[in-house]
C-alpha cells in the first residue's frame, strides 16, 4: 500500500517530497492544525461522494466497467481541482459541476457531502431503461401470477401447511409492492 501511503502524505501536506526520501515528522496533533483538517474534511467528503456513486450505479444497473457521466449540484468550488480523482475513481468519462442543473424527471440521484450527484442519462440510456423495466415489471407480474393461482387453488390452500400458505400470501404482497414501485419508475420515464 505504498502508493496509498504516498497518495495521504501529499494530500494532507505533511511534505514536499515523496515520502520515501523525507525524514519521519516528528508528531502532530492533527486535530490542531486546521489546513489538516479541512484537508481530512475534503478527502472523507471525496470518499463519501464516490461511495454513493458507486451505489447510484449499481441501482440503476448500469456497469461499473462502463464509463458514463455524472453531474454534482453544489454551491462549494473547493474542491474543483480533486473532478480529476472524483472522475477516476467514479469511472466517468466526466464529472460536472453545475449549480443550475435541472435533472430530468426520473435521473437517478444520491445528496452527498459535496452536494447532489446524478447520473447523466442520455436519450438511448432512458430507451434501455424502459426497456429494462418492461422486462422486469413482466416477470414480476408473471410470478405474482403464479403465487396468486396457487393461493386460489382450494385445494394448494387446504393441504399445504398454514406457514407455506402465509409465506406465499407474502411473496404475493412482496411482488405487488415490487410491481407499483416499477410501474411508478417506468411513469416517471415516459
Amino acid at each position: 500500500m505504498p502508493h496509498l501511503t504516498e497518495e495521504i502524505w501529499s494530500l494532507l501536506g505533511l511534505g514536499k517530497d515523496s515520502i520515501q526520501f523525507s525524514a519521519p515528522p516528528e508528531k502532530l496533533a492533527l486535530d490542531a492544525v486546521t489546513d489538516v483538517v479541512e484537508r481530512r474534511r475534503l478527502v472523507s467528503s471525496i470518499y463519501e461522494t464516490v461511495q454513493s456513486g458507486r451505489n447510484l450505479r449499481s441501482a440503476s444497473k448500469l456497469p461499473s466497467n462502463r464509463k458514463i457521466g455524472f453531474i454534482l449540484r453544489t454551491n462549494d468550488k473547493s474542491f474543483s481541482e480533486q473532478i480529476p480523482v472524483l472522475s477516476r475513481l467514479l469511472n466517468a468519462d466526466q464529472v460536472t459541476l453545475d449549480l443550475n442543473y435541472d435533472a430530468p424527471a426520473g435521473t437517478p440521484v444520491a445528496l452527498t457531502p459535496l452536494g447532489e450527484l446524478f447520473i447523466a442519462v442520455a436519450a438511448a440510456d432512458q430507451a434501455r431503461e424502459r426497456e429494462r423495466l418492461d422486462k422486469e415489471i413482466a416477470r414480476i407480474a408473471e410470478e405474482a401470477r403464479n403465487v396468486e393461482a396457487k393461493l386460489q387453488n382450494n385445494a394448494f390452500v387446504e393441504r399445504a401447511p398454514a406457514a407455506v400458505v402465509e409465506e406465499h400470501r407474502q411473496r404475493l404482497n412482496d411482488f405487488n409492492a415490487q410491481l407499483a414501485k416499477l410501474k411508478q419508475a417506468r411513469g416517471v420515464l415516459d
